[in-house]
């Protein structure tokens, strides 16, 4: 693992720290891949029961997918591999959140099993101001979460939510005062490792994660939606809402 992805264990508590702040610790390639191989190794480690996954330092957990550095495939590959792995993982898993959640951070925040937010903590999936759609899958997540109606306002609005909203949509289960979110995340992670058992803890988790899959999106929706992403993503709209950002300006869509 790189200096990317910092990991610390403590007992039956593994903490991932997300260490790009120079870029608002968004996920290039490189962090993806290697979030999503810790994952994958975490899987078969029995002596880890909990895993903690912040942003380094409080001012942000994440701001995305960083597209500025590496090839969109190659991005596009390290997120399914991250995504993957990330909800495949049988254990517990609390995000701790301040500052910014957004895009991936967002739909990683969504994976997770709880979601301990400070007061500073902002939501967002912001694609639409980049000409660009949020993937079915990801869409498909929030939904079951929060719900269409607040789905459509975090999606088709493309703002970001303060912690307040996040907390009425049911996006987090706590808010806390900033100095309060370490010692309450973890003292719900020592909670979880310690005082629950682990078979049935991964038992309830497997079993609310196949309910989940039961209701899942016809194939034959499944590829529209799949062509839908691909279309869009690749439009010209998508390709100048990128080229803005990296930029620093405002872009202009032609609805191509």
């Amino acid at each position: 693992m790189g200096d990317e992805i910092l990991r610390e264990d403590d007992g039956y508590i593994c903490t991932l720290s997300i260490n790009r702040p120079e870029k608002r610790n968004a996920l290039n390639a490189g962090a993806l891949f290697s979030l999503g191989d810790t994952f994958k190794e975490l899987r078969d480690d029995d002596r880890i029961r909990v895993v903690v996954i912040r942003g380094a330092g409080d001012k942000i957990f994440s701001s995305g997918v960083d597209l500025s550095g590496g090839t969109a495939e190659e991005t596009i590959k390290g997120l399914e591999h991250c995504l993957n792995n990330t909800i495949n993982y049988p254990s517990s898993i609390i995000a701790m959140i301040s500052g910014p959640a957004i895009g991936a951070g967002l739909d990683m925040s969504v994976i997770s099993d709880f979601r301990i937010a400070s007061e500073t903590a902002r939501f967002g999936a912001t694609l639409v101001k980049l000409g660009r759609i949020y993937y079915y899958t990801a869409i498909n997540r929030l939904m079951s979460l929060v719900g269409i109606a607040a789905a459509k306002e975090l999606l088709l609005g493309g703002r970001l939510i303060d912690a307040k909203r996040a907390m009425e949509i049911g996006l987090v289960n706590q808010v806390l005062p900033n100095d309060q979110l370490v010692d309450t995340t973890y003292c719900l992670a020592k909670e979880l490792a310690e005082e629950n058992a682990p078979l049935s803890m991964r038992a309830t988790k497997l079993t609310i994660n196949k309910l989940l899959d039961y209701q899942g999106i016809d194939p034959q929706i499944e590829s529209e939606l799949m062509a839908l992403a691909v279309k869009v993503n690749q439009s010209e709209d998508g390709t100048e809402g990128v080229m803005a950002m990296l930029e620093k300006r405002k872009p202009k869509f032609t609805g191509k």
